[in-house]
């Protein structure tokens, strides 16, 4: 089993936080418990409490992926922001799951977007788990649905123990946003639309660009926006790009969420 295991770990520290090591060891003990081979775990980092951010990374693994039932994406951003007030235990959203039609299963804690980019392309559901009982639920709480979910990796989700009722909630992603930074400072967003864009407004400042086929279609040193590298389903997202340098930089680091004016 490989598993995609998203997390608000570390990212601020610019290292992989201690803690990704801590649930990749808990899942093993528990795949071991269900007498489930050690499954192979990869960690991603996104920005703390940026549910946009981990709803985009999820979507384009999952959607993405040809892995089918052996494929599993566990995320956790846990805001805790549906309750403003002192909660009780580390009482936090609740754990969902999904399948989409590719069979690949996720789950992790529905809060704010985290499971947005998948509303109408599957059913998502609670599962029936503790809510509360640690401050780090993705170590000490999740790990076991996880193990569960894939010992019947072969089976109906919906024939699945721990599943609860169906949630019809979801949030719908904003459009012409911000949803991601890469290594290179290319700013990924969802826009799909590519005609005579000349000018861009975002984090309050206002610079020219350019459209283009691709992110190197402008001579070096020119601001770009063009199709990306990331999308689903045959839809193709905009990237904001400086070629030879940090579009994200230009901009001053802007955020998983923003708004983006274009004209």
């Amino acid at each position: 089993m490989y598993i995609d295991f998203i997390a608000d770990y570390g990212e601020s520290t610019g290292h992989e936080d201690l803690a990704f090591s801590e649930v990749a060891l808990k899942l093993c003990e528990q795949f071991s418990l269900q007498n489930l081979p050690f499954p192979m775990v990869r960690t991603l980092s996104v920005r703390p409490f940026n549910t946009i951010e981990t709803g985009f990374v999820v979507a384009q693994l999952a959607f993405n992926s040809k892995l089918g039932k052996n494929h599993l994406v566990y995320h956790n951003t846990a805001p805790r922001k549906d309750v403003l007030e002192a909660r009780d235990k580390n009482a936090g959203e609740f754990l969902a799951v999904a399948e989409l039609p590719n069979k690949v299963r996720i789950i992790g804690v529905f809060g704010g977007f985290t499971f947005s980019f998948l509303k109408g392309k599957a059913r998502i559901y609670r599962v029936q788990c503790a809510k509360d009982g640690s401050q780090f639920r993705s170590r000490d709480v999740f790990p076991p649905c996880v193990a569960s979910l894939a010992a019947h990796a072969d089976q109906p989700l919906t024939s699945w123990p721990l599943l609860g009722e169906e949630v019809t909630d979801i949030k719908e992603v904003p459009s012409d946003i911000v949803l991601s930074i890469d290594g290179y400072g290319n700013i990924k967003t969802n826009v799909t639309h590519f005609e005579n864009i000349n000018q861009i407004t975002l984090n309050e400042m206002t610079r020219p660009v350019q459209t283009g086929q691709g992110i190197f279609s402008v001579p070096d040193g020119q601001m770009v926006f063009a199709p990306g590298s990331s999308g689903w389903e045959g839809q193709t997202f905009g990237e904001i790009c400086l070629r030879g340098g940090s579009a994200a930089r230009v901009f001053h680091f802007p955020q998983p969420g923003q708004h983006i004016e274009m004209k």
